[in-house]
């Protein structure tokens, strides 16, 4: 006890800092556990700036520090090169949305002494972009480890288009493939969102696993989100027989007028357009009896507006009322 006693009085007798410097010389730490970047730069002694700007045109410039970015576990070719040959002091880089909102957590996980990842869904492909880009092996492991536990039926959407924009093949035909098993559970909106060669692929999918009349009420919700993109080409590819082989009712008469729009050559069994006679709306016996009946043919402008108001709204070619007069023969 006397010995112990002994050690805590020398101890303090040894005295606090305050008393051996001045007051100005005492540091502040409250703020060390804040990443260098995101402190004053003054206070920081930050040696280097980076300006990024997104595609969409905003700019936002980061004081960084070259130890950090090019020493360590976590550091990065691509500024050891750059710091190493070239002697400014400024730096600026011109990247893509989501990359632009996930360089600062890039930032973090470089300071980081633990190499915390604050990954998230919605910049996961960015990051592995940034990791690819600025070489940084340490980063690449993390976000692949972070994708493949993350990656489902509810962010496969977001993954899909977010890699095709960064060129990620790997992880393009993963979600791809996530999202053509997962089809009816997927992401409604992001699925809406999609570019059109993205919508098609998975439709085109041999793992796309999805029932008949579901798909085309995707499909149809589709063409009306993309209407000014739709094109024969396009309808086409996402409206096969072997995967939509029967419609929903409800959207027989969309798609049947979809069709006479781009599709007005396709005949046979498995058209779209049999397709949507077969599908069992009375509406279109009904439209087809009055173009038999009256001569004419409802052009494909919005048959949706024929229907509520109970009028044809104008005519097309003798070529297609001739077509529609056969369907309707065989319909009436």
């Amino acid at each position: 006890m006397a010995d112990q006693c002994t050690k805590f009085d020398a101890l303090k007798d040894l005295g606090e800092f305050t008393d051996h410097v001045l007051a100005h010389d005492v540091l502040d730490h409250s703020e060390a556990h804040i990443p260098l970047w995101r402190l004053d730069p003054g206070k920081s002694l930050s040696d280097f700036k980076i300006t990024v700007t997104s595609k969409s045109g905003s700019s936002k410039t980061y004081s960084v520090h070259k130890n950090q970015l090019g020493t360590g576990p976590r550091a990065n070719a691509y500024f050891v090169k750059l710091f190493t040959n070239s002697p400014g002091s400024m730096h600026q880089l011109t990247v893509l949305d989501s990359a632009a909102d996930a360089f600062p957590v890039f930032l973090d996980y470089c300071y980081s002494s633990e190499g915390k990842l604050d990954a998230t869904t919605h910049i996961g492909a960015a990051l592995k972009h940034l990791a690819v880009f600025f070489g940084n092996s340490a980063l690449f492991d993390e976000i692949c480890q972070f994708i493949a536990g993350d990656l489902n039926w509810q962010t496969a959407p977001t993954y899909y288009a977010e890699a095709d924009q960064f060129k990620l093949p790997n992880l393009t035909n993963a979600a791809a493939r996530m999202c053509a098993m997962h089809f009816p559970s997927a992401d409604y909106d992001e699925l809406m969102d999609l570019k059109t060669n993205l919508f098609s692929a998975i439709i085109a999918s041999p793992y796309l696993a999805c029932d008949s009349k579901l798909l085309s009420r995707r499909v149809a919700d589709y063409c009306r989100a993309h209407s000014g993109e739709l094109t024969p080409e396009l309808l086409a590819a996402i409206t096969p027989a072997d995967k939509m082989p029967d419609i929903a009712p409800k959207e027989a008469l969309y798609l049947y007028e979809r069709a006479l729009l781009y599709l007005p050559n396709e005949d046979g069994r498995g058209s779209l357009r049999q397709r949507c006679i077969d599908a069992g709306n009375p509406f279109i016996q009904t439209w087809l009896k009055r173009a038999l009946w009256l001569d004419v043919l409802p052009c494909a402008g919005d048959i949706t507006t024929a229907k509520n108001e109970h009028v044809i709204p104008g005519f097309t070619a003798p070529s297609a009322l001739q077509q529609a007069q056969v369907e309707a023969g065989q319909v009436l």
